[in-house]
């Protein structure tokens, strides 16, 4: 790679800049304002950041070896698992950050200098032109080394070691600045590569050491002077205040925080005493309710941990509880927004491919916030597959490439496909020697396949997933200009698609079967997916729109498939039946408390039932990203609104509104904001500049405001 192609999160920051250019627009949305009554989030913000972006944007920045960063802050993450007690298992193999490494820059011009300003995370030393210069210890401010004078400065090494944290170096000499595009980096059996850039931060931290920033909260009623309710989910360290050590339990749901003798917690509830009589816990707890039982307790109170982000998206339509849903969706993705994008903030407080291919789309369509996909796709994907799946899943490491090609369709990001290639090919040439000799993955004994909570026959859902991947895999190739490797992709496609239809397609129903096998079950999971994907064309689709629309055949065990499901009814023509079970399936947790949305769900569970999971009585997630589907599908199947060239280039529209009498949405894309609002027969869109719009049968280069009749 050439220093042209400088890998940088100052991505980030031209995120930002230009979703703030655009402000203007998210204030007067339609969306936004007739979505308000709905708002759950403390710290709900559509014009900036909140809570405030703590990122440095015009300042020097660090320097990293590439991955390095997301790795360590993945490993951190594992390790908070394990202090909190934390009830999860999360195999896999991950990359351990390097400790040792070195950073290099040459200079076309040399430079004349008498001294350089640096700060580097470790030990190390300096070699100028070649020649040892000084060595240096890990301070935490900036140092500055004299040079001899008149010194020609062409090419300037550091060569670091840390104990624990990555390497890291920051130059603030102009001449010699980590702004520069062709620093490289080299860990200690590696090759030099371009370095990694990182934006600097207000609390003059390394980028690796920053976390998310707090705000207090306080609850919002109290009953019996015990039960403290905070009024929705959080993520955050309570405090209490009291003369004595008190007694506390908390609860996703009231039944788990009044449940104070159960002997299976879900997380650590150790508190540690602060001064004037205050005890807070130890580490982050996932709640609303707190039970605080003690005589003389004086306030109880939260600092929750948020993400800093901009509801960007928005969504409101003529049936108030769907706008509810779509609010509490944005939310349950909120908080599980990072470093990466979790699947849960109580139990498993760790990223996951399969959730993210939900959750990148939600977060697409809300807060588009490309850097935390960005991250996991990285930690998730730097070890590759030799040794195991991703997180230990085959459909996990299937999963991870159909997330490549959807972050590159919603977010443009060729600088990190450029990157992320090498590893995208040898995971799909992994893949490919696990076939059988019909092109069938295998998924031999010992090895996850998951697909769903669900207990049935899962072959037939595995290939589809396989088809899916390489025909993203495909569409990557062609993208890095690999046509002979896309080509060939697309021929074992075809091949595996014929040959699965052969076996596993029931002809007189024209529906998938569960597996290769003409007497086996007909399931979900196969069908719906292969809609979403593309493998079925809608037009043979009928037999899998008759079987998906009864309820005869056994339902999904997630919200995550549930999500899917609905997204493939309605692309296949059946809007109301979309909207009627988002109402029933995401409205009944409403109707039963939720604030966030569940890992699973089961209307027909009791009270006593719907909290457990894995055999224990509150090990349910109730604040699941993989659940958060409705922020997305609302806003792109009712109104057809999704990328058809990458980072929203071009773009189409197909509204089906239903039985609803209006809808108004805002999406935020790369080049601003598509906001769309149709009422009755009157059509209204913002196409943004740089965009085009694919609508019947029409071409139409924004920046434009169009405003048509639907009939």
């Amino acid at each position: 790679m050439t220093a042209k192609g400088i890998i940088s999160s100052k991505r980030l920051i031209g995120f930002i800049v230009l979703f703030c250019s655009v402000t203007s627009v998210i204030a007067q949305s339609k969306a936004h304002k007739f979505s308000r009554f709905a708002i759950i989030d403390p710290t709900y913000s559509k014009v900036d950041p909140s809570p405030k972006m703590n990122i440095n944007e015009s300042a020097t920045p660090w320097i990293y070896g590439a991955s390095e960063l997301e790795c360590w802050r993945l490993q951190l993450l594992r390790k908070r698992t394990v202090d909190a007690k934390l009830k999860v298992n999360y195999p896999g193999v991950y990359h351990q950050p390097y400790t040792k490494g070195e950073f290099r820059l040459s200079l076309k011009n040399p430079q004349q200098l008498s001294s350089i300003k640096f700060r580097a995370v470790g030990d190390g030393k300096v070699i100028i032109n070649g020649s040892y210069i000084a060595s240096f210890s890990d301070q935490p401010d900036e140092q500055e080394i004299e040079l001899e004078k008149d010194l020609m400065v062409q090419r300037i090494q550091f060569e670091i070691a840390t104990k624990n944290d990555p390497v890291a170096l920051i130059m603030y000499s102009k001449a010699l600045s980590t702004s520069l595009n062709n620093w490289e980096w080299r860990s200690p059996d590696g090759e030099w590569e371009i370095a990694f850039k990182h934006p600097q931060n207000t609390a003059d931290v390394p980028p690796h050491r920053l976390e998310n920033p707090t705000t207090k909260l306080n609850a919002l009623a109290v009953t019996n002077d015990v039960l403290f309710d905070f009024g929705r989910e959080l993520l955050g360290y309570i405090t209490v205040v009291g003369e004595d050590k008190p007694v506390i339990n908390v609860g996703e749901s009231e039944k788990e925080a009044l449940d104070v003798d159960c002997n299976q917690k879900e997380q650590s509830l150790e508190l540690v005493k602060q001064e004037n009589g205050k005890w807070r816990t130890k580490n982050p707890v996932a709640f609303r309710y707190v039970y605080a039982e003690h005589n003389e307790i004086s306030d109880v109170s939260c600092e929750a941990i948020y993400y800093p982000a901009t509801y960007k998206g928005a969504f409101a339509c003529s049936d108030s509880e769907l706008t509810k849903i779509w609010m509490n969706s944005a939310y349950t993705l909120r908080l599980c927004m990072h470093d990466f994008l979790l699947d849960g903030i109580k139990r498993d407080r760790l990223p996951w491919t399969g959730d993210l291919a939900m959750s990148l789309l939600v977060n697409a369509y809300t807060f588009s916030e490309p850097e935390l996909v960005r991250r996991s796709l990285v930690a998730l994907g730097r070890a590759g597959i030799k040794e195991r799946d991703i997180n230990g899943i085959i459909d996990y490491s299937l999963w991870w490439i159909i997330a490549q090609d959807q972050y590159q369709l919603y977010y443009a990001d060729s600088t990190h496909l450029q990157h992320e290639w090498e590893r995208i090919k040898e995971t799909l040439d992994c893949l490919s020697a696990r076939c059988d000799s019909e092109g069938f993955l295998i998924s031999n004994a010992g090895t996850w396949l998951f697909i769903d909570w669900v207990n049935q026959d899962k072959w037939t859902a595995l290939q589809i997933l396989w088809w899916w991947a390489q025909k993203s895999g495909a569409k990557l190739a062609r993208r890095v200009g690999h046509d002979d490797l896309a080509n060939d992709l697309e021929r074992t496609s075809q091949s595996l698609k014929a040959k699965l239809k052969e076996v596993a397609w029931n002809k007189e129903e024209h529906v998938w079967l569960s597996k290769n096998d003409p007497i086996s079950e007909i399931t979900r999971h196969p069908n719906f997916l292969s809609i979403v994907s593309g493998l079925t064309d809608l037009d043979e689709a009928k037999g899998i729109k008759n079987m998906l629309e009864k309820d005869e055949i056994r339902p999904v065990g997630t919200p995550y498939m549930s999500g899917f499901e609905v997204m493939a009814v309605a692309q296949m023509g059946n809007i109301d039946y979309m909207l009627k079970h988002v109402s029933e399936y995401w409205g009944g947790m409403l109707n039963k408390g939720a604030t966030t949305f569940w890992e699973a769900y089961n209307p027909h569970e009791t009270y006593e039932q719907q909290y457990s999971f894995y055999e224990r009585s509150y090990a349910k997630s109730l604040c699941h990203a993989w659940s958060s589907g409705p922020a997305a599908l609302l806003p792109s199947e009712l109104f057809g609104l999704k990328p058809v060239d990458d980072g929203w280039r071009r773009f189409s529209l197909q509204p089906n509104l239903g039985k609803l009498e209006w809808a108004s949405a805002c999406v935020p894309t790369i080049y601003g904001n598509v906001v769309v609002d149709i009422d009755g027969n009157n059509l209204k869109i913002s196409i943004p500049k740089g965009t085009t719009l694919e609508w019947n049968n029409k071409s139409i280069e924004g920046p434009k405001v169009l405003r048509e009749k639907l009939k």
